[in-house]
């Protein structure tokens, strides 16, 4: 943009591998740390839709792989630099308003169960990310780590057009643009002061995280889910 200057590097890490996130983030810290560098802004929105049941090389359904472990290896790997930001540091989860339909799939976390659709595992991949960002806000509030999930609306993007073509057909007149889809994410990363951590958002407005009960959490089920991701990916 106009009168912004800004230095991009692009690197690689294959979120779905935890041995690929482990690398990234123990390079990235050793080369923050020479430079006593700071972390202020993680934005977690790498996404799949396999149209088949497809496992990670650590033997994890994809979905699951690339949007609940991965970001959250990452993260609490990346805890060196992100608590040396000086207003604190902010955690964006990019979900999917697709993941009001599902509950947590407690009984089938990795779908192995039941017949596997894509656009289903991938609903129920968000609802994790969602259930476990009021967690991680405070598993992460002593390092002024604040943690957010939220939807972007949907937007006419390539994964879409490549995963959902039928959905995008039907919807193309209301779909957004890729700008406009990342509108609130970029203003959960700059807005001041800022939003209460742990919390849900849409279009800039805190919404809540189900409507009906039958896809609302109990406590004993999110428990579950955090202990089952916490094993998965060796987080004590």
């Amino acid at each position: 943009s106009e009168g912004i200057d800004a230095h991009l590097e692009v690197e690689e890490c294959d979120v779905s591998d935890l041995e690929s996130v482990r690398r990234f983030a123990g390079d990235y810290n050793n080369r923050a740390n020479r430079k006593a560098g700071t972390l202020d802004i993680v934005v977690h929105n790498a996404g799949v839709m396999p149209p088949s049941r497809t496992e990670s090389v650590d033997g994890h359904e994809l979905t699951v792989a690339t949007h609940v472990f991965g970001p959250l290896l990452m993260t609490e790997l990346l805890r060196p630099a992100l608590r040396r930001a000086v207003s604190g540091a902010r955690v964006i989860f990019v979900a999917t308003g697709g993941m009001y339909t599902q509950p947590l799939p407690v009984d089938d976390l990795e779908y192995t169960q039941t017949r596997y659709r894509g656009a289903v595992a991938y609903a129920r991949s968000k609802r994790m990310q969602v259930e476990l960002a009021p967690i991680l806000a405070q598993r992460w509030a002593s390092d002024r780590v604040s943690v957010y999930s939220m939807h972007p609306g949907w937007a006419d993007t390539p994964g879409v057009a490549s995963s959902l073509p039928l959905f995008r057909t039907l919807t193309r007149s209301i779909l957004r643009t890729p700008t406009a889809g990342a509108d609130t994410t970029i203003w959960l990363a700059a807005t001041e002061p800022s939003p209460l951590t742990g919390t849900f958002w849409h279009d800039r407005q805190q919404r809540p995280t189900s409507y009906r009960a039958a896809t609302r959490p109990t406590t004993s089920e999110t428990a579950k889910l955090w202990a089952w991701a916490r094993g998965a990916t060796g987080l004590l």
